[in-house]
């Protein structure tokens, strides 16, 4: 069986760990507010090991107060992803709507499904613990793209089983993947809201859009078998590439690649040369340094957590596919960057 090399992605920034290893409250929160899932679902989470992607993308919150929240974030966007994962258009209009009214502190009723009450829960604990009003309508706004311009996005493409361009990939997955709400909890994780002025400069929204698209990138690396060998999963890069260019899977993984080494390069193109935004400096600078770490953290959660996410035994079932996978007649096996870029120069291919 032929194997495929697939680089791990690479960063310059610091690798941060977090005080905390373990989450005690997992159980309960599958058990009682994920119930609306059925069993084999339930325990495909528990092999995924979401707590870990918490603590490794916020690493420098050492207060369990504020962890929590965060962590019940992590959680029901997580799951609500998955959840959402080609529902029908009419349907996914009504949840996002309802997201946003929960969001935007409309407490959920008791027979809806867990994913609202947690979200409410968060919501609560972080206004507790002094986030302002006007992040949590950040957070809101965001949920509400996130639907409208990612997951609404990409449901044709999964249905059709069909292939975006390039350029329109990483517009929809810029959305589709999430970051531009968990970008968010970096504030909380600071404990203090980046004023609206500051939140919305080009230099930071642009930081932001990057962020989002190296970890779609990133994600895309890390998930690849797994959407090799599943249905309606058209949206990785390196298989959009590959359909677009008419090029081999191991080329494509080279200019996916290149793609999101030259976005890395930017972000720290950019944040080398920044603004003078007075009062607002030091701020400005901690949430940078912790936007980079987060992307470092989340790429170190796919390699070296011991995630089932994308195993066959461990990703969830979506409400609308199927874990069925087709066979494969090649071998995916991840390899660490530098290495990789060295077999490729010295032979033009990855041995």
């Amino acid at each position: 069986m032929k194997t495929v090399y697939v680089p791990i992605p690479s960063y310059p920034w610091p690798r941060v760990l977090s005080p905390f290893v373990e989450f005690p409250e997992e159980e309960k929160w599958l058990s009682e507010d994920y119930n609306f899932l059925d069993e084999e679902t339930i325990n495909r989470y528990r092999k995924q090991r979401l707590y870990d992607f918490v603590f490794n993308m916020w690493p420098v919150t050492n207060d369990p107060k504020m962890m929590r929240p965060i962590l019940r974030c992590g959680y029901y966007h997580t799951i609500m992803d998955d959840y959402v994962g080609i529902m029908p258009l009419d349907e996914l209009k009504a949840f996002t709507d309802r997201t946003y009214e929960v969001m935007m502190e409309q407490d959920p009723q008791p027979n809806e499904i867990g994913i609202f009450h947690q979200m409410a829960a968060a919501r609560k604990e972080w206004i507790a613990n002094g986030m302002p009003l006007f992040w949590i309508e950040r957070m809101a706004r965001e949920f509400r793209e996130y639907f409208t311009y990612g997951v609404m996005e990409e449901t044709p493409f999964k249905l059709s089983n069909t292939y975006p361009s390039v350029g329109r990939y990483l517009l929809i997955r810029m959305y589709s993947i999430g970051q531009k709400v968990f970008v968010n909890l970096t504030e909380a994780a600071m404990g203090q809201a980046l004023p609206v002025h500051i939140h919305e400069h080009p230099v930071m929204n642009r930081l932001r859009e990057l962020q989002s698209m190296i970890i779609a990138i990133q994600n895309d690396f890390a998930s690849i078998r797994k959407e090799l060998a599943t249905d309606n999963e058209t949206l990785n890069i390196i298989l959009v590439v590959m359909h677009e260019y008419k090029i081999s899977l191991q080329e494509a993984i080279v200019e996916s690649l290149r793609i999101h080494d030259e976005m890395v390069r930017e972000i720290d193109s950019i944040t080398s040369c920044l603004p003078d935004f007075g009062f607002y400096q030091k701020m400005v600078e901690d949430y940078i340094y912790h936007v980079k770490i987060m992307i470092h953290g989340l790429n170190a959660f796919y390699y070296e957590s011991g995630t089932k996410r994308y195993t066959q035994e461990g990703f969830a079932i979506p409400k609308y596919g199927t874990a069925n996978e087709q066979s494969l007649d090649l071998e995916i096996k991840h390899i660490e960057h530098e290495y990789w870029l060295k077999n490729l120069k010295n032979n033009n291919k990855v041995t």
